[in-house]
């Protein structure tokens, strides 16, 4: 117990030593935090999260872009991650004390540094117990433990996607797992691990199984004890021992599986090269510094006659290769872009590399130690002198410098036989790697990482959440209690989740993994600009009215006095602290009936236009059992129109402007009297594949496109842009070359949203709670269909009058349902996919482990 309470001290005093100068940017109003992903990605989850779990509401959230599963799309954020589970449980009974006010973003912000401290001392508790399974003395297994959880990667995770460093928790108990198997044949821990692991983060669990399928290979290569469980038996434990955890976790990770697999990206199909050398790993990396000790350690080859210390110096100098290669960067990321999310397993091999090395330390040599200092100062020479991009110009580069004359020192002063001085060096070297942490957060994160911008004022500010626009928000809101209208906050246009940060219900959201039935209807069904191309995000519906009416788009706020195009319909509402807000005047009902149909199939070739003309006037599936409606295609204006080339030259389809910008004119002779609005559709592709990003301009329109090659590109080059009617579009990019093609224009005079909005809808209560949607509805018209503007998805169910109905993929991506004369009552209700299935799975995976293991007990 003793021994304990020292490395409980010992891992709390080096996790906050290494957290130094983000404790102090706490007191003076700085946060750990990334001004992108950290402010409009980690604290809105969390406060999503939160707000949700602690309602009882685990599956859904109305907020979550127009509504998403939080147990599946979140899942590769927090959701199921067991660390944030631990700080709900702590933060609401807090809040139910009364000790804490209900949490906001801000909070969440305030609260990162201390979570972070304690997860990064409990990762150096269990890896320390986890070294001392090797036989390493105390004082060693702390110290390479230390230098695993404080490592750069950890720091660079927690500060932009702090979900990531929760993988720490996990390699450690998977390699106990692994090493009971082999020298006890005992498989509990390698259950529990692969369990917890693959509960935790999908995601991670890929990379860590990925990692202890190459430490296993390894292993066998390397064997450490005389007598170890043979191979085939260990195979067989792996396998059912593995396939047990895998039914506990089940529950978490296929629904979050299935999410990411119902998700859209492009296919990274750039070249991943083997190796790319031009990294800096000893004085420079950003994801992979390694610290002194372990360089000298590598140059100590006497040490490779130990078994023990051969194995993790094979890992670690494996992982310095990986590091290196692009291809490994992309197979530890499914095959796909090139990351390296991966390296805290590097530091891992190497944090047991250091531990073996100071359990070694009575055996070192003086003369041998010498040289393997040698060996290290001109490594780190030769690292300095290949880098042409280094050079000593900040605190942090003067600081390597200091690292590794104190490291050197240590090390001589561990070589000593006073065992006082050993505990000096080894104290050195904790502290050396502790500073040397704080001084990569200031250089790499807080100064070129722009860490510097994320306070306590911005985050009360305009710019992300202040105090009069939560007062805005709540005004619109209390004038429409139970209509579940939708707000688009303009102005806010890098904030996509700014909906989940003021809390209301808005149009767009960013996330790594979304419905990708809604992302087509964005980027095919509808072609929707989003004002700028990008992954993993949808915002606004691109200022066309038909599509905020049929989405319950009824708000929109943006700045006072400045340049807007509002979308057709939309009148002033309301001014208020510097905003004005605009109200949709052609509002159409969150529940509507219809008979008419439309098949998808029979709308492939109408514009888009048409496509909102049949939402409007009916419903469109995928597969109607009935005979479907048509449309009368609308005329193409283009048939009439002359094209003009603007400092450019334009043929067959090819566009090449020679000058700063350019682009073409398409001029119109003849422009329908009663249209208020032109759409025009368009494919358009720079011919560089390795030309940056560019903008793109429709008339006033503005929007921008990604480079070829960048990877959060959506891969769809057809554009509608819709435009304030004009005798003439001017479509303008910079100077460049393009494909330019398939250029159709249609005209809009909005009589079928007015006569939509006009029509008296069907008598109808509607309310959304939880993970539900409860709908009484007199079906007076005896209408065939309904449809709500909620998403269409997998986990969804639908109950007419008590009984159970298929639900229907309406207009495109939306939740229908045929419905019954008379009165329906109608439950939607959404479950993570297959979750009755792997909850009985998660149950018997339990009851047969452990009867599994009691009998391996006895």
């Amino acid at each position: 117990m003793k021994k304990f309470l020292w490395i409980l001290l010992g891992s709390l005093l080096a996790a906050s030593l290494s957290h130094l100068f983000f404790l102090q940017e706490w007191a003076d109003g700085g946060y750990m935090a990334g001004p992108n992903d950290g402010l409009n990605q980690m604290l809105p989850f969390k406060q999503l999260i939160y707000e949700n779990y602690t309602k009882g509401n685990f599956f859904y959230s109305f907020e979550f872009g127009f509504g998403g599963g939080i147990y599946g799309q979140l899942g590769y954020y927090f959701s199921t991650n067991l660390f944030f589970l631990l700080t709900i449980v702590v933060v609401f009974l807090l809040e139910l004390m009364h000790i804490i006010n209900a949490p906001d973003v801000l909070f969440w912000a305030q609260l990162t540094v201390f979570t972070s401290i304690l997860r990064m001392a409990t990762v150096m508790i269990i890896t320390t117990y986890v070294f001392r399974y090797f036989s390493v003395r105390a004082l060693p297994a702390f110290a390479g433990a230390a230098l695993y959880g404080s490592s750069v990667i950890y720091f660079r995770h927690v500060i932009y996607w702090e979900f990531f460093a929760d993988a720490f928790l996990f390699i450690p108990i998977l390699v106990l797992g692994v090493e009971k198997i082999i020298r006890e044949q005992k498989p509990g821990w390698f259950l529990f691990a692969v369990a917890v692991t693959l509960f935790n983060n999908f995601y991670f669990s890929y990379i860590s199984l990925l990692f202890i399928g190459i430490y296993i290979l390894v292993r066998w290569f390397i064997p450490l004890e005389k007598r170890e469980t043979g191979k085939l038996k260990q195979v067989k434990l792996y396998l059912i021992s593995g396939s047990l955890g895998f039914g506990l976790g089940s529950l978490a990770f296929i629904p979050t599986v299935y999410a990411y697999l119902n998700n859209y990206r492009p296919a990274f199909n750039q070249q991943r090269p083997l190796l790319n050398l031009s990294d800096n790993i000893l004085l420079d990396s950003r994801t992979f510094l390694l610290a002194g000790v372990v360089v000298i350690f590598l140059f100590l080859f006497s040490f490779y006659k130990n078994r023990l210390f051969r194995f993790f110096a094979s890992l670690t100098l494996l992982f310095i290769v990986f590091h290196f290669s692009p291809f490994m960067g992309s197979a530890f990321n499914g095959f796909s872009a090139p990351r390296n999310r991966f390296e805290y397993a590097g530091f891992f091999v190497a944090g047991a590399l250091v531990a073996v090395g100071l359990h070694l330390n009575r055996h070192i040599k003086k003369a041998e130690l010498s040289i393997a200092v040698v060996l290290t100062i001109l490594m780190y020479g030769i690292f300095a002198w290949s880098d042409q991009h280094y050079s000593i110009d900040h605190i942090y580069d003067v600081y390597m410098i200091v690292q590794i004359a104190v490291t050197i020192a240590s090390v001589y002063l561990i070589s000593m036989p006073d065992k006082k001085l050993k505990r000096v060096g080894i104290s050195l070297l904790i502290l050396v790697n502790a500073g040397m942490m704080n001084a990569y957060q200031y250089d790499k994160l807080y100064t070129a990482g722009n860490i510097r911008a994320t306070t306590k004022d911005y985050i009360l500010s305009d710019a992300y959440n202040s105090e009069k626009q939560s007062k805005l928000i709540e005004t619109i809101e209390e004038q429409n209690k139970r209509t579940f209208s939708r707000v688009e906050w303009r102005g806010m246009d890098d904030k996509n989740n700014m909906p989940l940060i003021q809390d209301f219900q808005g149009t767009s959201v960013y996330s790594s993994i979304l419905n990708k039935n809604i992302l087509f209807w964005y980027y095919d069904s509808l072609e929707i600009d989003m004002k700028r191309e990008s992954i993993s995000r949808y915002s606004g519906f691109g200022d066309r009215a038909n599509l905020y009416s049929l989405m319950r788009g009824n708000y929109i706020v943006t700045h006072e006095n400045k340049e807007r195009n509002m979308p057709y319909g939309f009148e002033p509402f309301l001014s208020d602290g510097g905003y004005q807000v605009y109200q949709n005047t052609n509002k159409l009902p969150f529940v509507r009936t219809t008979s008419t149909v439309y098949s998808e199939r029979s709308l492939e070739d109408t514009s888009v236009v048409g496509r909102e003309h049949a939402m409007l006037q009916g419903i469109i599936l995928e597969n109607p059992k009935q005979t479907t409606a048509s449309l009368e295609p609308l005329p193409n204006l283009m048939d009439q129109a002359e094209v003009e080339s603007v400092r450019s030259t334009y043929k067959d389809g090819q566009l090449n402007v020679e000058e700063k910008t350019g682009g073409i004119d398409l001029k119109f002779s003849n422009v329908p009297e009663t249209a208020e609005d032109l759409y025009v559709s368009f494919y358009l592709k720079n011919n560089v594949k390795e030309a940056p990003w560019f903008p793109l301009h429709v008339n006033d329109f503005e929007t921008s496109r990604k480079s070829r090659e960048s990877f959060y590109r959506t891969g769809i080059n057809n554009i509608t842009i819709r435009v304030p009617k004009e005798k003439k579009i001017s479509i303008r990019v910079p100077k460049g070359s393009y494909q330019l093609k398939d250029i159709e224009v249609y005209s809009e005079d909005y009589k079928v949203l007015e006569k939509a909005s006009r029509e008296t809808p069907q008598p109808a209560n509607a309310e959304v709670n939880g993970n539900q949607v409860n709908v009484q509805l007199d079906n007076q018209k005896n209408h065939r269909y309904l449809t709500i503007p909620v998403p269409y998805e997998k986990g969804w169910h639908v109950k007419v009058n008590g009984e159970q109905k298929d639900i229907l993929k309406a207009n495109y991506a939306l939740l229908g349902v045929e419905l019954e004369e008379g009165k329906n009552d109608i439950t939607f209700t959404y479950r993570p996919p297959y979750f009755s299935i792997l909850s009985i799975l998660s149950i018997l995976s339990l009851i047969v482990s452990l009867i599994w293991l009691r009998k391996r007990g006895r």
